[in-house]
């Protein structure tokens, strides 16, 4: 049977990225993180510096989305449609994992997904953001807060969930359990979906 497709949705600095790199290996399935971004500007026309920083900007107000005509779709909207379109058309070629980009809400009337949150505590976080990622801020604690606020917005805005929530998704882990604990716990899961069928 095959493999669900994996949703890894995370808070900033709880090591998401590389938790869904190695269940991508272990499952010898495609990673899309940070290609969606290429894929998204290849396809539909935008430079990838506008995707990558709409998808970083906080969501224009309401306000302004009712102020406008139905022709006039703000540009972070027609971003987000358009990495939509790309994030369906690859879940159509078979099971993978696709990081973070509300890939969750995207295909969860569509496929089967093993909807994933990850997340851990802020000092652990704002480490990983100054000796992992090699970020520069005077403190991490607010840069992290910050990064995860944008992220919230960004998915409330876009979905009808909310960013985090447990309701909304089959596992989520604190990574501080460990990264490759938190691994296996999503590769059983994923083939435990498998077999189910």
């Amino acid at each position: 049977m095959p493999l669900p497709i994996i949703t890894i949705g995370r808070s900033f600095g709880s090591g998401g990225r590389l938790i869904g790199k190695k269940v991508a290996t272990l499952l010898n399935i495609p990673i899309y993180d940070r290609e969606l971004v290429e894929m998204t500007a290849e396809r539909s026309g935008f430079h990838h510096a506008v995707v990558e920083q709409m998808q970083q900007n906080r969501p224009v107000s309401l306000l302004y989305t009712l102020s406008t005509s139905a022709l006039d779709v703000p540009l972070q909207d027609q971003v987000y449609f358009a990495q939509a379109k790309v994030i369906r058309e690859l879940a159509e070629k078979g099971p993978c994992v696709f990081v973070g980009r509300c890939a969750d809400s995207i295909l969860e009337e569509s496929h089967k997904v093993l909807e994933v949150f990850i997340h851990a505590p802020l000092e652990m976080r704002a480490e990983r953001a100054e000796k992992v990622y090699k970020l520069q801020a005077k403190n991490f604690k607010d840069l992290v807060k910050k990064k995860d606020k944008a992220r919230k917005a960004y998915y409330d805005y876009f979905t009808h969930r909310t960013w985090g929530k447990s309701d909304h998704y089959h596992l989520c882990i604190n990574s501080a359990i460990g990264i490759d604990l938190a691994v296996d716990l999503i590769v059983r899961a994923a083939r435990e979906m498998a077999e189910e069928e």
